[in-house]
């Protein structure tokens, strides 16, 4: 089965709270086409999909499962297979004329530059996967997440944003 052209599969991952199964998933063919509700298997726990954050080109202007207006963007690579990568290097490189080293760094170039970016909720760590890059979310911002976690307890940062991360420039950090 094809898709349509100009349609992208598009990938709702969340977190359920039950043990048995925590990660619910809503694959679509089509932003339009995501249900408009997840049920866990295991617990039964029902989450309704604000799917009026999909902006009319495709793109998020907020989280799907919880609706908040702060997301961020980063690489869909497990860190730890990336980190896997560089410690194996640095054991190869005494053995090989630190060569492992050089090829570990084209391997991370070329991973970075054909692995997708997945867009994730700061609030529930939801991942949005296959919308469209418009608005663009900035990558992680730590300022935003201390703000989110301790309130006002939060030393640091500035105000939130109005709007979200939603065409917000990258931090400056």
């Amino acid at each position: 089965m094809t898709r349509a052209a100009g349609r992208r599969r598009v990938e709702l991952a969340l977190r359920c709270s039950c043990a048995e199964h925590p990660l619910l998933r809503a694959p679509a063919d089509d932003p339009s086409e995501l249900p408009s509700a997840l049920e866990c298997a295991s617990c039964g726990a029902k989450t309704t999909l604000r799917r009026e954050r999909v902006t009319s080109e495709g793109g998020l202007d907020g989280c799907l499962a919880c609706g908040h207006i702060e997301l961020f963007t980063r690489k869909s690579f497990p860190t730890a297979a990336g980190f896997a990568i560089v410690v194996i290097a640095a054991v190869l490189a005494p053995w090989t004329h630190y060569l492992s080293l050089v090829v570990a760094a084209l391997l991370d170039l070329a991973l970075y530059r054909l692995i997708p970016d997945v867009v994730v909720c700061y609030v529930c760590a939801s991942e949005h996967r296959g919308f469209a890059a418009t608005p663009k979310h900035p990558r992680f911002d730590r300022e935003i997440a201390e703000r989110l976690k301790f309130g006002a307890r939060a030393v640091m940062g500035k105000p939130m944003r109005e709007k979200g991360t939603a065409d917000a420039p990258e931090p400056e950090h």
